[in-house]
C-alpha cells in the first residue's frame, strides 16, 4: 500500500510550506483542522512525524484531497 511506499524528503511540506505553496486554494486554519482529524479522515497516511512538526507529503495529500471530493 502506499502507506508502505517511501516518501521523498523533496516532497515533505510544513503546514506552511503547504499553504505558501498552494494560497489559493489552502489555508493554515483549514490544514491545521484536517490535520487533528488526520486519523479519522485517512489523512494520516500523508503525514511524517518530524519531531513536534508533523511533515505533509504534497503528492499524498494531493491524492486524499482528490478522494475527499469523490475525484
Amino acid at each position: 500500500t502506499e502507506v508502505n511506499q517511501p516518501v521523498e524528503v523533496s516532497d515533505l511540506y510544513t503546514i506552511d510550506g503547504l499553504v505558501a505553496e498552494n494560497p489559493q486554494v489552502l489555508t493554515k486554519a483549514m490544514l491545521r483542522w484536517q490535520l487533528r482529524h488526520r486519523q479519522e479522515s485517512g489523512l494520516s497516511s500523508c503525514c511524517v512525524r518530524g519531531g513536534k512538526n508533523i511533515l505533509i507529503s504534497k503528492s499524498r495529500y494531493e491524492r486524499w484531497l482528490a478522494t475527499q471530493a469523490g475525484i
